[in-house]
């Protein structure tokens, strides 16, 4: 998706991952194949990652060559800064991950070199807490169908 203008408010209704990072920080380029691995695990389940590369736009050629050898599979925000880092309360240090439910609200703030493991247990939480609700939903549509009239 490289070159194509999107905003964050087209991920609603999924679980957005976003990773702030940049090509010149050695612990955010240690962390791609795990966000490469989540993206491929819970894709099909409606979870995004998003990438926002911190390099500035002389950049552009270093981030898209580290795009390609890191076989990154998620789109990639280039020209993200410290000042957006700061706006969502990631602080200005590398790298700095949200996860974003599907309503659009921050739910966690990472700040250093993701965990795997615990990141999956806050996205397989969202992920049922979301199917709880839609089974309540599924439920009391039932319960109202079946009134007799």
């Amino acid at each position: 998706m490289l070159g194509v203008e999107q905003r964050l408010s087209a991920y609603r209704g999924r679980v957005v991952v976003l990773n702030f990072w940049a090509t010149y920080c050695i612990p955010c380029r240690k962390e791609m194949p795990d966000l490469a691995a989540i993206q491929n695990q819970y894709a099909a389940l409606g979870v995004q990652i998003i990438g926002a590369s911190s390099d500035d736009s002389t950049a552009l050629v270093k981030v898209r060559q580290f795009i390609k050898e890191a076989k990154i599979n998620f789109p990639v925000w280039i020209g993200a800064s410290a000042v957006d880092m700061e706006r969502f309360g990631l602080g200005s240090a590398l790298p700095g991950t949200l996860v974003i439910g599907r309503d659009g609200k921050i739910i966690a703030s990472i700040r250093g070199v993701i965990k795997p493991a615990e990141l999956r247990r806050q996205i397989e939480s969202l992920l049922a807490r979301t199917e709880a609700q839609v089974a309540s939903a599924k439920t009391s549509s039932g319960k109202a169908s079946s009134v007799p009239s």
